[in-house]
């Protein structure tokens, strides 16, 4: 049952960015013409599973990785990632040699599970990580990849390619926000909601007042469900890490970067750092963590 409702959560929460790719896919189709907006929708996705397919078979990992902002592995780094990998692989009983490992230069912890079965991780952390904490933080991640099939982490990248588009050109005025910190999240909030209201002025002679409210709609909601799925997931790849016997030193590598983490400077961002967050806090994660284990 419990299986069951995880999926179910997960499931519910995927459908709204699903919804906000494909409505925006049709605007663009719409236009040219509704016919073509339906045609442009099925060129979407038979592209994208080719797409993926094409990356899944033929992987270019060294763009990927520069697209990523990664770097391959220097001086003592491949020694201490291979060796860290080679023990998580082996306690999880999988075939490790399919993966590629990369880093990220960076002062902080964090890792990353990229598409095309490459992993990451931050120089702080194999700076200052030891070996076995390392390798509980390797084995979040390789958690990551097999909770969903590569394949389709290539498919999802493809899909999300239109709202990640639209998001990126709603930064550019966005950004030019100023101030400090709950005023700059306040201004940058009215500049966003009045694109919305730009948008819906242009669109709806095109595509109509149901579509422009049902996008509108997907544009707030999809960015909070999308968070929301992401710490599920952070969450759920610290359970298999902890089924995996790294649940201490998992535990000690979150506790060493606790006192780096920085709290939000107010209520209000507190309050968007845990609606549109795409981590859990780092407290939480160790209370989920010291529960798992205990169970």
């Amino acid at each position: 049952m419990g299986r069951i409702r995880a999926f179910a959560g997960g499931f519910l929460l995927t459908l709204p960015s699903v919804a906000l790719n494909g409505v925006l896919v049709y605007v663009v189709g719409v236009a040219v013409g509704r016919w073509a907006a339906a045609v442009v929708l099925a060129l979407w996705f038979v592209i994208g599973c080719a797409v993926a397919s094409a990356a899944w078979f033929h992987p270019n990992r060294g763009q990927a990785a520069a697209a990523y902002g990664f770097r391959k592995p220097v001086g003592a780094e491949p020694d201490l990632l291979a060796t860290a990998w080679s023990d998580v692989t082996r306690t999880a009983g999988v075939d490790g040699w399919p993966y590629s490992l990369w880093v990220q230069q960076s002062g902080t912890l964090n890792a990353f599970a990229a598409p095309a079965r490459m992993v990451a991780v931050t120089s702080w952390a194999i700076g200052s990580l030891r070996p076995r904490q390392l390798a509980a933080v390797l084995a979040h991640e390789l958690a990551h990849h097999l909770m969903l099939d590569p394949r389709l982490r290539l498919l999802d990248e493809w899909v999300a390619l239109p709202a990640r588009t639209v998001r990126a050109i709603g930064k550019i005025p966005v950004r030019a926000a100023r101030g400090p910190g709950a005023v700059r999240f306040l201004i940058r909030s009215a500049i966003s909601a009045a694109l919305l209201v730009v948008a819906a002025v242009v669109l709806t002679p095109r595509i109509g007042v149901p579509v422009v409210v049902v996008l509108i709609g997907l544009l707030v909601l999809e960015p909070l469900t999308a968070a929301a799925r992401s710490r599920r997931a952070e969450f759920a790849a610290d359970r298999m890490a902890v089924e995996f016997g790294y649940g201490r030193d998992l535990h000690g590598a979150l506790r060493k970067w606790l006192p780096y983490e920085t709290s939000p400077e107010s209520a209000l961002l507190a309050a968007r750092a845990r609606w549109l967050g795409t981590h859990p806090p780092t407290s939480e994660r160790l209370h989920a963590i010291r529960r798992t284990a205990a169970a």
